[in-house]
């Protein structure tokens, strides 16, 4: 884009916004206006109390010893920036291009000194410096100012206020730059006050910047790590550590970007190899913890990446896209499409992460699947759907438009009487037809609302009998707590859809993010429907109390759900087309967890190695296969430490064809969905034929099992 938008004032808090780009190596570098745009547009993410951005411009290893360290620190007056340039000059030799200025040439805030460094290979010494330099500027109760950018590659401009004010602060709006690769945040502080700039993102250590979303509670395990590294300056923000350690781990320790991301995203309950665990081992305090979404930009050799952490439960949005010419990361899918309008997005696995480098394209997608097929937008699915014009329409325009406007106009069309109306041009807005009752509020007992575009969060929450069609991708929590009506989405749908989903039906052709259909429940015959054209993430229908999932996998995935499939789940069905591992459903315990326990058991004679062996050689030993195989004491006293819940109950998983039964209780909604999206009759017929695993929980329990000394010795 080569335009600045204008955003309209903040309405909603929320959290941080994150958002990043990377041009591709036969791409033009990307306009500092880009990626302004890139997180204004989500303003309402952050606050006033802190924005900002990085920037990145690659150089060749004959480039990189020639172009010298930028410094910048914020200084609270003249004196301190003296003081600044006296410690750098005595420790590191000639300082050149010495500029001070403050915003808006007010002395009053802090104001920015910078100034180039152009001595080679100092890498080491720099950091002791500046940690030095920065362990003096910083107390208890004063804050006289802080070093926050000092790389060949990096450059750092933040400040207090919003994203467009931020830039306008910093010049960053008045000026055209260009880089290879950008980051860029809007604040919402929660682990650090926000009144001073220090404790704006990007946080930066040498060639490495970040910026982060959500509370990093491995903080004290990570801030002793430094310290053991002799890096003991810290402005106290939980975000901070995660530069310094990115950078250490793959400058200092070693380690590729790959090797270190793995680490800083901590993936132990993933199944991973011995090696990645030796890694994880040997780094453990550099593994982060809690709910966080990183956005993280390296510069290395002659090669520049960026960088996407999720945590292992995917608590902080984050969203990966693609085009002719960049990557992208974002915490929402209209910063990418502000940008790129047809650009490819996809959602990373909990846990995992995403690397895409300038020289060799993307190296770690973030998602083991068919991205593509699965995760794509379904670009062109207004286009492709001809739909008649309705009776009784009206149409808006949502371009710079409120939500609580466009809720207002719903609201007066449906006490007009009008049956039908279409929104145009939707990006972003949350909250769209929030507590739809066509019912209780208009002359027509059937309303539809059909959006042309992005829906932000919470699209449709308590909805009571509005019919939504949505021509597009749907963002996080859609649905929540709807008690009647539908929901039609052409393309894919992000985390916790139709959550505590109590009646109506929900469609998705594309594919589903994490925790769908969480607390879904039924009451008397109000049975809700969700219903997946392709894939479902982890967690699908976790404390799951009635209704019906089906995840239809239509483009034959081998991976067509996540893991944690119906963890917690009491009551309700789940389909999922295709075969799903045991290893997947709940939160089954690990395989040497059982064979170890069963070690104990053989060396009593509680079991005979015959039988050990036959349960070591399953894939995995399930909670079923171990009744057939176990004598019955034995498998209770198993039941109960393996796999039983106060509040759970046993789940039973099949794999078959659909019987009589279960066509009764999809009743006529499947045969619906492909009508709806125009699929084939002889697709429908394959479908139906096809082999499904069925999840559902059953009442029965093993006995309660005999004191130990009881358990009879099998022969």
């Amino acid at each position: 884009m080569h335009e600045l938008s204008q955003f309209g004032p903040p309405t909603v808090k929320d959290g941080c916004g994150i958002f990043g780009v990377i041009r591709k190596k036969h791409a033009p570098q990307i306009s500092n206006l880009t990626v302004i745009n890139g997180i204004s547009c989500i303003k309402y993410r952050g606050s006033s109390l802190g924005a900002g951005y990085a920037s990145f411009e690659n150089a060749s290893a004959e480039q990189d010893c020639e172009r010298p360290y930028k410094i910048k620190a914020f200084v609270r007056n003249h004196i301190i920036a003296e003081r600044i340039e006296g410690q750098l000059s005595t420790n590191l030799g000639s300082i050149d291009n010495v500029q001070l200025s403050f915003p808006g040439g007010d002395q009053s805030r802090f104001g920015v000194w910078q100034a180039d460094l152009s001595r080679s290979n100092c890498d080491t010494l720099l950091e002791k410096v500046v940690d030095d330099i920065n362990s003096t500027l910083l107390s208890d109760s004063i804050v006289d100012g802080r070093i926050f950018s000092f790389g060949r590659h990096v450059n750092v401009y933040k400040e207090v206020g919003y994203p467009a004010e931020v830039a306008e602060l910093t010049g960053l709006s008045s000026d055209l730059k260009k880089a290879d690769l950008w980051i860029a945040h809007t604040r919402q502080p929660t682990n650090s006050p926000g009144r001073f700039p220090i404790w704006s993102h990007p946080f930066a250590s040498l060639e490495c910047a970040i910026v982060h979303n959500g509370d990093i509670s491995s903080f004290g395990a990570n801030m002793e790590l430094l310290n053991t590294w002799g890096l003991r300056s810290h402005s106290g923000t939980d975000s901070e550590v995660i530069a310094r350690l990115l950078d250490h781990l793959i400058r200092v320790e070693g380690l590729t970007v790959t090797q270190a991301a793995r680490v800083l995203s901590n993936p132990f309950e993933r199944n991973i190899s011995d090696d990645i665990i030796r890694l994880l081992v040997k780094h453990k305090g550099a593994r982060l913890d809690g709910p966080f979404t990183v956005v993280a930009g390296y510069s290395k050799n002659d090669d520049t990446y960026l960088i996407a952490l999720t945590d292992r439960s995917k608590f902080r949005p984050v969203l990966i896209g693609e085009d002719e010419n960049c990557y992208y990361v974002a915490s929402e899918e209209s910063q990418i499409r502000t940008i790129s309008k047809n650009a490819k997005i996809w959602t990373p696995q909990p846990g995992s992460f995403f690397i895409a480098s300038l020289n060799r394209g993307l190296i770690e997608p973030g998602n083991s699947r068919n991205l593509y097929t699965q995760h794509s937008i379904l670009c062109n699915a207004l286009e492709k759907t001809q739909t008649a014009p309705e009776p009784l329409t009206t149409n808006l325009d949502a371009e710079g438009a409120e939500f609580h406007e466009l809720n207002e106009s719903i609201s007066r069309i449906m006490r007009q009487g009008i049956s039908h109306v279409t929104i145009k041009n939707v990006s972003g807005q949350r909250y769209l037809g929030i507590g739809a009752s066509p019912g209780k509020n208009s002359i027509s007992k059937e309303f539809k609302i059909r959006i042309e575009g992005f829906p932000g969060n919470c699209l449709a929450n308590l909805n009571d009998g509005a019919n939504f069609e949505i021509f597009g991708n749907v963002a996080d929590d859609v649905a929540d707590t709807m008690h009647n009506g539908s929901i039609v989405i052409h393309g894919n749908a992000r985390d916790v859809i139709g959550q505590a989903l109590q009646g109506g039906y929900i469609f998705v052709r594309g594919s589903v993010g994490n925790r769908a259909a969480i607390q879904m429940r039924e009451y008397q015959t109000n049975r809700p429907y969700l219903i997946i054209g392709e894939t479902a993430d982890d967690y699908l229908a976790e404390y799951m109390a009635g209704g019906v999932v089906i995840v239809l996998n239509l483009s034959d995935s081998p991976t067509s759900v996540g893991a944690y499939i119906g963890t917690g789940m009491v009551g309700g069905k789940i389909y999922v087309r295709g075969k799903v591992s045991n290893t997947q459903v709940g939160m089954p315990p690990k395989k040497e967890d059982i064979l170890n326990y069963l070690k104990a058991s053989m060396i009593d004679h509680s079991i005979s190695n015959a039988t050990f062996e036959e349960v070591s050689n399953l894939e995995y030993p399930s909670e079923s296969q171990l009744e057939k195989l176990l004598p019955h004491e034995l498998f209770a006293r198993m039941h109960f430490l393996f796999f039983s819940g106060k509040y759970t109950k046993r789940i039973l998983i099949e794999q078959r064809r659909l019987q009589t039964t279960d066509i009764n209780i999809l009743g006529d909604k499947l045969k619906e969905f492909f009508e709806v999206f125009k699929l084939t009759p002889t697709l429908f017929e394959s479908v139906l034929q096809s082999e499904f695993t069925v999840i559902s929980v059953t009442e029965e329990k093993p006995e309660t099992p005999l004191p130990p000394q009881e358990v009879p010795v099998e022969e």
